[in-house]
């Protein structure tokens, strides 16, 4: 019998090797040398740089309230809500109770405030989330299939594929993925 989710192992981010270090220090080391190198001989170039910085911090500055109301009002109005209500969205007769509470629960990790939004099935992932596409393919599936023990081989094969726009669909995509044990 399958262990209970809330037994599941949180997310273990990888370690970083030695020469994946190595080289994010290198194209560091690069980039700011080659913004030197541009500062010394074309030094109008600083005014550039500066005034996009100031440019990325004021739209920042701006958006980030905003960003922070949204959330307090899917707070509010889902006061009482819980991973219950969630789960209720499901036949945990079909769909892996991992699955559900690990898409849930890294969901809400991913989401770009502090406030503990609970989570509907229903919500898209790139409108009522505020998450970015990058985001979601690059660290959220990886953190999902991790902690459900899925394999991301095959994906191409899966249903869901191209279709993972809500909290529901992002649920079934892993539901049908293959345990990593089953795919050796």
């Amino acid at each position: 019998m399958k262990q209970a989710s809330r037994f599941m192992p949180q997310y273990e981010p990888e370690k970083t090797s030695r020469g994946a270090l190595i080289g994010y220090v290198t194209v560091a080391l690069t980039i700011i040398l080659v913004m030197v190198v541009v500062v010394v001989y074309q030094p109008w170039s600083l005014v550039v740089f500066v005034g996009l910085a100031i440019f990325a911090k004021i739209v920042w500055v701006i958006d980030q309230p905003k960003v922070e109301q949204h959330f307090l009002k899917l707070c509010q109005e889902r006061d009482g809500l819980s991973i219950c209500e969630f789960a209720k969205s499901f036949d945990t007769n079909v769909v892996d109770t991992w699955v559900i509470r690990a898409v849930y629960e890294q969901l809400q990790a991913a989401l770009p405030t502090e406030h503990k939004v609970p989570i509907k099935a229903s919500d898209s992932l790139l409108d009522t989330l505020l998450l970015d596409m990058d985001d979601i393919d690059l660290s959220l599936v990886e953190e999902i299939a991790q902690r459900t023990g899925r394999s991301l081989e095959l994906f191409e094969k899966n249903p869901y594929i191209g279709k993972v726009t809500t909290a529901q669909n992002l649920v079934l995509f892993f539901n049908h993925q293959a345990p990593v044990h089953a795919m050796k």
